[in-house]
């Protein structure tokens, strides 16, 4: 048996194990746009060394007084998490801060305290370790464990149920574990398990049956919509349709397969890093010169990160968010010694090739991926000095933080 365990509205229930006046009421966190990162004067970095799943670098003390939610008079920021007490009112991830308050006005507010979630989720993962021989952690909240061999069919409902009381006990942490044969199968047995529940599939065929298929996680609004015209409503129907799924190929076998418990995916403990990236989104912002300077400073963040996984990078790729929904990519491979003023030419350049609408700009994403050790011959030398001051400049900013050493071009 597999199983998937997924903390219950996470960065609230983090909240609520340092202030306990929190529990039983309708709370949210609120995220505003990122601006800290873009900021000209200096902003403290935490640089996770054990850190949970989702990242290594934190930007801000994250610490905000009302003013944080607050421009020209307006009052700004997405939920991130609601408490169920306020999912109940109508309150969920994605709502915007006005229309929370909006629903209910009493609405506790807080910010977010990355450094607070990620050392919760880092603590976890080492208990899971010791109660479970192999763990995966899926996201921030989310993990995967293989019961194989060690825990009888017969006895996995009273040892989720123990895990679930335990994890409680020990962190004030609600979570809610969904087992089955199959990883996906469990996660989304999870989902109906919720909140702070279990749930354990025997017959996966029963219990696939009439699940609408947009609750199945790999199930966008796309897939589910393209579903839909075809009459595929629930899993079950998923099952009934082997042909169809299996016509689209890789990703239609591995879907089918996942849907009805026969994938055979193991749970991985640990898997190689196949890209590293970093992405913003931040108020519109029209003029280029502000945006190219922007990518700089990712491109400062992105670089400290690749030197600190000790990979070289051959492909390079940028996307664009415009303020009226329409998006923009490029990328390009190229087999040089990475460096971080090879990296900013590069991805400066891939920001005019890929800027194609005259509009505002809400959004920049930078990642680099294909990680090998090769250079071209004719920039050798270069790259091989290129690459001893990053070195160096990677060692100031590990000890003295991110902001220590920054380009001209950052600065207006």
């Amino acid at each position: 048996m597999k199983i998937h365990l997924d903390l219950d509205c996470f960065f609230v229930s983090a909240h609520r194990i340092e202030d306990k006046t929190l529990l039983n009421r309708p709370v949210v966190v609120v995220k505003r746009n990122d601006r800290e990162i873009f900021k000209n004067e200096k902003t403290r970095l935490f640089n996770l060394n054990e850190g949970a799943f989702t990242g290594d670098l934190i930007a801000g003390e994250e610490k905000y007084d009302k003013s944080y939610f607050l421009e020209k008079g307006k009052v700004r920021g997405i939920v991130v998490t609601a408490s169920y007490e306020a999912r109940e009112l109508g309150i969920k991830t994605g709502t915007t801060l006005t229309e929370a308050l909006r629903i209910y006005p009493k609405l506790t507010v807080l910010t977010p305290n990355y450094r607070l979630y990620h050392l919760l989720s880092y603590k976890l993962k080492l208990y899971l370790k010791k109660k479970i021989p192999l763990v995966e952690q899926y996201s921030i909240d989310e993990f995967f464990g293989d019961l194989e061999g060690w825990v009888d069919e017969g006895e996995v409902n009273g040892f989720i149920k123990n895990l679930k009381d335990e994890i409680w006990q020990k962190f004030n942490l609600p979570v809610s574990i969904g087992a089955a044969k199959s990883k996906w199968i469990a996660k989304l047995a999870t989902s109906y398990a919720k909140p702070y529940g279990i749930k354990v599939v025997e017959n996966i065929d029963e219990f696939i049956e009439d699940v609408p298929v947009g609750k199945f996680p790999g199930i966008g609004k796309r897939i589910e919509k393209r579903l839909k015209e075809k009459g595929i409503l629930t899993l079950g129907d998923v099952k009934r349709e082997k042909e169809y799924f299996y016509s689209w190929g890789k990703n239609g076998i591995l879907l089918y397969n996942r849907v009805c418990g026969i994938d055979n995916e193991d749970v991985v403990e640990k898997s190689e890093r196949k890209s590293i990236g970093i992405s913003r989104r931040f108020d519109p912002v029209f003029e280029r010169g502000e945006i190219v300077r922007r990518i700089g400073v990712l491109c400062r963040y992105l670089a400290f990160l690749v030197k600190k996984k000790k990979v070289n990078p051959t492909f390079y790729y940028l996307s664009i968010k415009y303020k009226h929904s329409k998006k923009s990519k490029a990328h390009i491979t190229l087999n040089r010694i990475f460096d971080e003023f090879l990296l900013k030419e590069i991805m400066t350049l891939l920001f005019y090739k890929a800027d194609v609408e005259e509009d505002y700009i809400i959004s920049i994403g930078i990642s680099v991926s294909k990680f090998k050790k090769v250079s071209n011959l004719f920039d050798l030398e270069k790259d091989k000095k290129m690459e001893k001051l990053n070195d160096a400049i990677y060692k100031l900013r590990s000890k003295y933080g991110l902001s220590t050493l920054v380009s001209a071009s950052e600065i207006i």
